[in-house]
């Protein structure tokens, strides 16, 4: 920590994916604190992933945290519990500038994801901006607004969401793919084999696909390595949890410490 007070500038989630490009963020599971989004804005980040899929949290936990982060270019996503209409909606309403569900299956599922997320005539997401520095311009400029930036990322993690993966990929309006590594290998009877061939034929299945439609893919990570490897497989996108990034920063400088004499 250098105490300089400086960070490096941060990017928007789809302009670091434009032109192919990689981005890197956070999926956050226990840090909720209101100076999250100005941390990972001054650590460099270019989206933050909030989990209301395995946590206490909802939206209304989250929409001061939102607020907080209103000026700092981190896009928070938030990844509700499934692609239902009223999640998206309350997570969207909240403040997220977008949206990822899980255990996404079928083209419907995916479809249904879009709709919720995005204004008519793209979606049947109900209007409720009443700030007036949201509706500058008027309602249809505060529309087109919306639907030009929220993202939406559509989550494959099951055997099922790897055979529908092509006609997945190439719905309209889904943005990103991200690939759940851990249910897959659940799914697929390996738990936690991810140099299982199964398992690595299903990625490179769904490399396949994404390619083909044309969109990015991401994934969780750990490591460093194991980001240039995605990288070199042809992932756009990955993201560090904040409970690993903790732990692993504090174990190392714990370790340096008690090595000193």
């Amino acid at each position: 920590m250098n105490g300089s007070g400086k960070g490096r500038a941060t990017r928007s989630l789809r302009a670091a994916l434009a032109s192919g490009g990689f981005a890197a963020g956070v999926m956050l599971y226990e840090f909720d604190t209101p100076a999250v989004m100005r941390l990972l804005a001054l650590a460099g980040v270019d989206f933050a992933i909030f989990d209301l899929e395995h946590t206490g949290w909802d939206a209304g936990t989250l929409r001061r945290l939102f607020a907080t982060g209103r000026g700092t270019d981190v896009d928070p996503i938030v990844r509700v519990q499934r692609a239902d209409r009223s999640l998206v909606a309350s997570a969207l309403d909240a403040g997220a500038r977008g949206v990822m569900a899980p255990m996404i299956e079928t083209v419907a599922a995916a479809e249904l994801l879009v709709d919720a997320a995005r204004y008519p005539p793209q979606g049947r997401r109900g209007f409720g901006v009443l700030l007036s520095d949201d509706l500058h311009g008027g309602p249809a400029a505060a529309v087109a607004r919306a639907n030009e930036t929220t993202f939406v990322i559509a989550q494959i993690e099951t055997r099922a969401g790897i055979e529908h993966a092509d006609e997945i990929a190439a719905v309209d309006g889904v943005d990103l793919i991200w690939l759940g590594q851990f249910d897959l290998t659940l799914s697929l009877g390996v738990p936690g084999d991810f140099t299982h061939p199964d398992y690595t034929a299903a990625v490179e299945h769904l490399l396949v696909a994404c390619r083909s439609a044309g969109k990015p893919i991401g994934q969780m990570i750990r490591s460093v390595e194991e980001g240039r490897a995605l990288r070199r497989m042809g992932f756009g996108a990955a993201a560090y949890a904040d409970v690993w990034v903790f732990e692993d920063a504090l174990r190392a400088q714990l370790d340096a410490l008690r090595g000193e004499r």
